[in-house]
């Protein structure tokens, strides 16, 4: 059975189509966005569950988490290991509905897809210590752009940028941590080689890669949670380059001077042209 992974990210980068990919393969299941990971955290930081009876509320807990809810498991909450220890205990718990979603499907592995998790990456491994987490990358301005037509996140270049930026930095200094653990991959470059870095992503990861999974337009798209359709209109239209440098056609030059003023570095460092960057004043900092 392949370990666990993680694909993690700022939102908007192209998370939702490499969990697509890689959901298509043989190996794991990947579910729909958990959050509940960290929303937990206070239990294990409090050294808990202290035995199987607190185990067992948390399990419960857990498989009643709204998000949880979406993946309409069948039964409730599987029972906890009676002789164990808090780390043995909280593991399972969390653990518990990926296993009943990846069975569902008749996979033998799970993975997660949560892009806020970037900024948990430490805390993901001190659970799951043979894990593997893929840390995707897009250029921030077309992630700005796409932000702009969701309901949630920065919905300007100011605010964008800086978002953006600790993002990225978040997923450089996981890399940094755990080199064997942690890859980083752009958005960019597996819209154009999607063989070649989705081939490359499998081996890192253990799984076994099959051309077939590239196919999007093929997907259930029951995979993607209705109410959340709309955020991704052109996603089983297949992989395509169309929103790769959206911002050179469609962001105003003042927000790109904007973007390489507050974020230039960060784009600089995966490769990105940050362009020319307009000076901010105090009082628009202030602002």
């Amino acid at each position: 059975m392949p370990a666990p992974f993680f694909i993690v990210g700022n939102d908007r980068s192209g998370t939702t189509m490499l969990r697509l990919i890689l959901d298509a393969g043989p190996d794991v299941a990947i579910p729909p966005e958990s959050m509940y990971l960290t929303d937990f955290a206070p239990v294990r930081e409090a050294g808990g569950p202290a035995d199987a009876g607190a185990a067992q509320a948390l399990a419960r807990q857990v498989w009643e988490h709204p998000k949880v809810a979406l993946w309409e498991l069948p039964g409730g909450a599987p029972a906890v290991p009676l002789a164990g220890d808090p780390q043995t205990w909280f593991r399972f718990a969390m653990e518990a509905p990926f296993s009943a979603y990846a069975a569902k499907l008749g996979k033998p592995g799970w993975a997660d897809k949560t892009p806020h998790y970037v900024h948990h990456v430490d805390y993901l491994l001190s659970i799951w210590p043979e894990a593997r987490v893929v840390v995707l990358v897009r250029d921030g301005r077309d992630v700005a752009l796409s932000l702009k037509r969701m309901p949630f996140g920065p919905n300007n270049a100011w605010a964008a940028a800086q978002w953006w930026a600790r993002g990225v930095r978040a997923g450089r200094r996981a890399a940094g941590r755990h080199p064997d653990r942690v890859t980083l991959v752009r958005y960019e470059d597996v819209v154009a080689d999607p063989e070649g870095e989705v081939g490359r992503l499998c081996a890192f990861l253990g799984l076994r890669f099959e051309p077939a999974m590239l196919d999007l337009e093929r997907v259930d798209r029951s995979r993607i949670v209705p109410d959340q359709a709309s955020w991704f209109p052109t996603i089983f239209d297949g992989i395509g380059s169309d929103a790769v440098e959206r911002w050179r056609r469609e962001m105003p030059p003042r927000d790109q001077r904007t973007f390489a003023a507050l974020a230039g570095d960060e784009l600089a460092a995966h490769g990105y042209e940050p362009g020319p960057a307009e000076p901010v004043s105090p009082r628009r900092a202030r602002w």
